[in-house]
């Protein structure tokens, strides 16, 4: 069996790795055999080393004979790459991607989206909104049931994306599915038809047309940092892929050294980013070397027979340890590295968890090349573990907030954890 070689890029993901490059000039193109060779390079790559088959329903070998026909009939480079695209989505996995896009592709689940739905029995609800997002401002809240998606009903719509070479029905995949079509194609507006539910500010069933562009308002520094009375606050503003964040990091450690507690916000970490830049952060929050993470390199148990697995540690630096108290926020835009940081932390005991359920972006990604058309492709080679062994994708906060009884304009997560630190230093000051 023919293995292609590999690059382990520990949890980086699509944005900082270039998804969005321009669009290539089809003037260029490979011959259809080709293309053909490139489909044959990666279905074998992704049989070999994709770590979650046991996660999903996907009949690979189906998918093989399904597009392996259709790849024939391709002449276009635009065309093999939308081709590609629905490959790639049979995994349903929001963390496998191809480094190129058209403008049409679907945006990136979760960094190109405002919303987090889930279906429950027949209806699609909105589940969590994004903080600071053109969809809250456009007026979409948890609880509201979405009916249409672009002029089609939502049942339709998401047709389009669920993956069919499916073994069994999987509601994984429907859900993934509802996401990836309320997140739209990148060159449209969102056109969203909703009905709200008692308690959302309007008459309980009245129908709203919302049409938004997903994106969030965000300072253009790596981190945003103050001092809540006495308690350190330090936000991440999706700079987790960004060498720049370690030393803004130390900096405004610096500055709150004297706090009595610490919030970590990694709410806005949709991209990722690499381990480099974790570690950096979490050595000035440890005063000796841990562990804190568990990795499994699955193709090797699958080629050999014998498990490899292996845990990775992060050492102290820098010119003072914080010490004090932690809490991280958590929530659906906290994705790849920063779910990699919040379960690290909390494996190490080293801060209490609060916020919702993750991104859940499987595993860390290696690459494969395809030569002829000019592209790479990431997908999942590795799980990831808390060091308690529970896959870093079924990770739950230890304090849930539950999304749909927040107040518009309030943060509940943040309000939770201000509380339960100034609680926590009355009890020690006694």
């Amino acid at each position: 069996m023919r293995t292609f070689p590999r690059l382990l890029l520990a949890l980086l993901t699509a944005s900082a790795l270039g998804l969005n490059s321009p669009v290539f000039a089809d003037t260029a193109a490979p011959v259809p055999a080709s293309f053909a060779q490139d489909f044959e390079i990666f279905w074998q790559y992704v049989d070999e080393n994709y770590a979650y088959f046991d996660a999903r329903k996907t009949d690979w070998k189906t998918v093989h004979e399904k597009y392996g026909q259709q790849v024939k009939s391709i002449t276009s480079k635009r065309d093999f790459v939308a081709m590609m695209e629905a490959v790639v989505a049979e995994l349903y996995d929001s963390h496998a991607h191809l480094a190129t896009s058209l403008p049409h592709s679907p945006r990136l689940v979760p960094t190109g989206t405002d919303l987090w739905a889930e279906w429950q029995g027949q209806d699609a609800i909105i589940t969590d909104v994004r903080a600071n997002s053109a969809a809250e401002r456009a007026g979409l809240r948890v609880g509201m049931k979405v009916l249409e998606v672009h002029g089609q009903l939502v049942a339709q719509a998401v047709t389009q994306f669920g993956p069919p070479s499916l073994k069994t029905a999987d509601p994984v995949a429907r859900d993934w599915a509802l996401r990836v079509a309320l997140a739209g194609p990148r060159n449209q507006a969102v056109k969203i038809k909703v009905t709200s539910t008692q308690g959302q500010g309007q008459a309980q069933g009245q129908v709203q047309e919302m049409t938004f562009t997903p994106g969030v308002e965000r300072p253009a520094t790596p981190l945003s940092s103050r001092n809540l009375d006495e308690i350190g606050y330090i936000r991440i503003n999706n700079s987790l892929g960004d060498s720049a964040l370690i030393a803004a990091f130390d900096e405004a450690l610096g500055k709150l050294e004297n706090s009595k507690a610490l919030i970590l916000d990694l709410r806005d970490t949709p991209s990722g980013g690499n381990t480099f830049v974790a570690r950096g952060m979490m050595g000035r929050l440890i005063s000796q070397d841990q562990a804190y993470q568990k990795h499994e390199l699955v193709s090797e148990m699958r080629e050999s027979g014998i498990k490899r697995s292996w845990v990775e540690y992060v050492s102290p630096r820098g010119k003072f340890i914080y010490k004090q108290p932690i809490v991280v926020l958590a929530g659906h835009w906290t994705g790849s590295m920063g779910e990699g940081m919040t379960i690290a932390l909390d494996g190490m005991q080293r801060a209490t968890i609060v916020g919702t359920r993750m991104a859940g972006l499987l595993g860390a990604l290696g690459e494969v090349s395809l030569p002829h058309a000019g592209f790479i492709v990431r997908i999942p080679n590795e799980k990831l573990f808390h060091l308690n062994g529970t896959p870093r994708e079924s990770f739950v906060p230890g304090i849930a907030i539950d999304t749909a009884k927040q107040e518009p304009g309030k943060d509940a997560a943040l309000d939770v954890a201000v509380d339960l630190l100034r609680r926590q230093l009355a009890k020690d000051s006694k």
